[in-house]
């Protein structure tokens, strides 16, 4: 088998087949068992690529290949490069894939292509480079700063400052909820700056501050949300058990006591960060994300994971109590600021995807891929709110122009409203419904109108 300089690739297995193209046919397996350091390959548009030398040299860092690495990558490759990174792809092309086990979409639409168009020319046009925001970097400081400062201040203040405790308490849980929103957000895409060393160290706030895995959640929220949003079976954000405490989806099983789901389900939402932590160590065991394989940790992720573990329990727990800090104390602040951060978080999530107005895309059942351009997809599967509101867009981490970020998911926060007045025109054209509420709490009763609605008892024919 030949690679496309007519040289043998080394890294085509002897048992693949032969494609009428003369290219070699990658087995599914084979891409599968590809997920490491040392043998990285990716998918792309059903062309398989070999990455294991390219780790080391691509702008964005090696940690996104990492996390790609044995997966079908298309629409995330797609929503981030353009036809010159395709092309310089090409000297790295194995062979063709053979078979598949997730969805694929259809090529895209001149919707999909028109709106590319635009919003580079935007750019290109403003002499501006998208990933940059000086404004939203002073941000992370500051946050970061006020995190720590709050953090302090709880163990400072007298014992008989009950209400001033509690108060910094929800601020701490508050500010918290802005890091992960901003800084953890952004980072995971590389939605800032150019220097994937930033986007590592604004990441590690999430186990460091947070206790809870950025490794893990870039793969639930880049790898599988990003991809397949709203997708049963494959967007880890709406998975569930068989007996789940909500029920967000038809394909779920109906359980009386959901008739009074949009009332004690965000209630619960104050568990999010608890709940996390324990699944962190679950999906760090099996594996797994959701549907989604998890690779092999590296030697600095496993540092991050367990090192941003035991800081988070020495920070939260044990040194307030080495202060002399009164156990309860702990307890409390510990508890205020987690279900304070938890509570913001879900329903800031949940107000974006999971609402009454919001497309659930299925697979056709015949050929197993879905049958909607990718970039329609991410419009009807979101709703923003809030446009033109400062406060709004501040609170939220900008999440308020979601489905824009779903669209561009490289684009820094500040350019964000921008961009949504082009994929407003641009869906008003083709016809593609896109959904803006008037506010957060407008698109948090969009959440609550799906728990009531799929609370209510299925009528039987």
């Amino acid at each position: 088998m030949k690679a496309p300089n007519g040289l043998a690739h080394p890294g085509v297995p002897l048992e693949c087949a032969s494609s009428e193209s003369g290219l070699a046919l990658i087995p599914l397996k084979e891409l599968r068992k590809a997920c490491t350091h040392n043998k990285a390959w990716v998918s792309i548009g059903g062309t398989v690529y070999d990455l294991t030398k390219f780790i080391h040299q691509h702008p964005g860092g090696q940690d996104f290949i990492l996390l790609a690495a044995g997966k079908d990558v298309t629409k995330i490759f797609e929503a981030y490069h353009g036809q010159k990174q395709h092309h310089n792809l090409q000297i790295f092309r194995m062979g063709l894939l053979a078979g598949q086990d997730v969805p694929s979409f259809p090529p895209p639409d001149n919707f999909s292509l028109t709106l590319k168009r635009r919003v580079n020319d935007h750019f290109r046009l403003l002499k501006a480079d998208p990933k940059q925001s000086p404004g939203t970097r002073r941000r992370y400081f500051l946050t970061a700063l006020g995190i720590w400062i709050l953090y302090g201040l709880q163990w400072l203040l007298p014992l008989n400052s009950f209400w001033v405790f509690y108060l910094v308490s929800v601020a701490h849980g508050t500010a918290l909820s802005q890091y992960c929103l901003t800084a953890v957000h952004d980072g995971s895409h590389g939605a800032i700056g150019r220097n994937p060393v930033l986007w590592k160290l604004l990441l590690m706030g999430h186990d460091f501050f947070v206790g809870t895995s950025s490794t893990l959640w870039t793969y639930q929220h880049v790898m599988s949300h990003h991809i397949f949003t709203n997708v049963d079976g494959f967007d880890a954000d709406i998975e569930t058990s068989e007996v789940e405490f909500r029920r967000i989806k038809e394909s779920q099983k109906y359980f009386c006591f959901y008739q009074l789901q949009s009332i004690y389900s965000p209630l619960l939402y104050v568990l999010l960060g608890c709940t996390v932590r324990i699944e962190d160590l679950l999906y760090y065991f099996t594996s797994r994300r959701g549907p989604l394989k998890v690779n092999p940790f590296t030697f600095q992720q496993n540092i991050i994971f367990w090192g941003g573990k035991l800081f988070f329990l020495m920070t939260r727990i044990f040194l307030p109590l080495f202060w002399g800090v009164p156990l309860s104390r702990v307890i409390s602040a510990f508890f205020v600021a987690d279900f304070t951060l938890s509570i913001i978080l879900a329903l800031i999530f949940q107000a974006t995807h999971v609402v009454d107005i919001a497309a659930f895309p299925q697979v056709n059942s015949k050929t197993g891929n879905i049958d909607v351009d990718w970039a329609r997809l991410q419009v009807e599967t979101a709703q923003d709110y809030g446009h033109d509101q400062p406060l709004t867009t501040f609170f939220s981490g900008s999440l308020n122009y979601q489905v824009v970020h779903h669209l561009f998911p490289y684009v820094a926060q500040e350019h964000l409203p921008a961009v949504a007045k082009i994929v407003r025109q641009t869906a008003k054209e083709y016809g593609v419904k896109y959904e803006i509420k008037d506010n957060l709490w407008a698109a948090i009763g969009g959440h609550i109108g799906l728990l009531k609605l799929l609370g209510t008892p299925p009528h039987s024919d």
